[in-house]
Formats: C-alpha cells, structure tokens, sequence
C-alpha cells in the first residue's frame, strides 16, 4: 500500500472513483448451440464480434461495480460446403454488469476477477432470410489481468456466459480514470 507524501496514515486513493473506456468482445458460441434450428452443421466455432463501451466505480484498487453496453460488430459468415447455402451469425445489443475484484501483483499489472449478469442477442440468417434469435441472458464468471499506468487501465478478460445457449467472450479493453 502506498501513502501520500504528508499524510503518513492516509491510504494512498489513486485507484477510487469513476472511470470509462471502449474495447471490443469477441464472442465464442458453441457450434451445436448456434446451428440449432438451421439445417447445417459448423465445423468452426462462430466468434461474432461487438464494439463495447464501460463505466464503472472503483472502491478501491481491489473491488469495483461495473457495467458496458455495446453494438453489433463483426458477424461470423458461413457457407455449406459445394451448395449456394450461405448465412451469417451476429451480435446485438450486448450488456452486463459486473462486480469485479482486483490483486495488484507489482509495478501497476493485476489479475482480475469478475462476476454478475450478461445479456446478448445473437442475430441468425441462413440464404438471406431471418432465423430465431437466440438469447444468452444469465449469470457471468470472469478472469482476467490488466495493466495500470496513471489514469490509463489496459485489460484482458475472458468471461463465461449462461443462457439459451454456451459461449464464452474474450473482451480487450482500455479504460480512463478520472
């Protein structure tokens, strides 16, 4: 713990308050779970894309509560093999909120945990025709580390999601304290 310069017993606060920033996620949706309803079957895994923004509050250096809402990036195409089948899987409205606890190792990176509520709509068409959407809304785990420097936050994550169907996103963010 550092201490202010003057102030020998006050708890150095560089880490608390409001902060925001912009990052994008990369969805990863089980190939079964995406392709139900649609007469194919992936051999990838679909990974749509979405463009997020995050605020939150930092307590402290170690907790802090926040939430990010975002758009639609970019989809996963696909097409059957030897046929003129072709489609596209996509993200619309992303959010959640999450509370998020910290452990500074040393020269301002940290490992990060995280847990809360995720909801994302994943947007189907198969030969340019409209499919069910299917809905991950539910519970959120997450690990990640970042990296502190001033009033600038760099971070990696990796969350689980919960809902009508199994996926996890890989976030990358940076974020601004103020």
């Amino acid at each position: 713990m550092r201490y202010r310069a003057g102030a020998a017993s006050t708890p150095d606060a560089d880490h608390a308050g409001f902060y925001a920033g912009v990052g994008i996620n990369l969805y990863f949706i089980d190939k079964t779970d995406a392709a139900q309803g649609l007469p194919i079957r992936f051999e990838d895994q679909p990974s749509p894309g979405a463009f997020m923004g995050r605020v939150g509050y930092a307590f402290n250096e170690y907790i802090a509560i926040e939430g990010e809402v975002g758009v639609g990036g970019a989809k996963s195409e696909f097409e059957v093999t030897g046929t003129a089948n072709r489609g596209d899987i996509g993200v619309k409205t992303p959010a959640a909120v999450h509370l998020v606890l910290t452990a500074p190792i040393s020269g301002g990176a940290y490992l990060l945990g995280k847990g809360g509520y995720t909801t994302v709509t994943v947007e189907r068409t198969y030969n340019g025709a409209s499919r069910p959407d299917i809905d991950i809304s539910g519970a959120s785990f997450g690990v990640g580390g970042g990296f502190r420097s001033d009033a600038w936050d760099f971070r990696a994550e990796y969350g689980f999601l919960s809902g009508d169907a199994s996926a996890g996103v890989l976030g990358l963010t940076v974020l601004r304290r103020f």
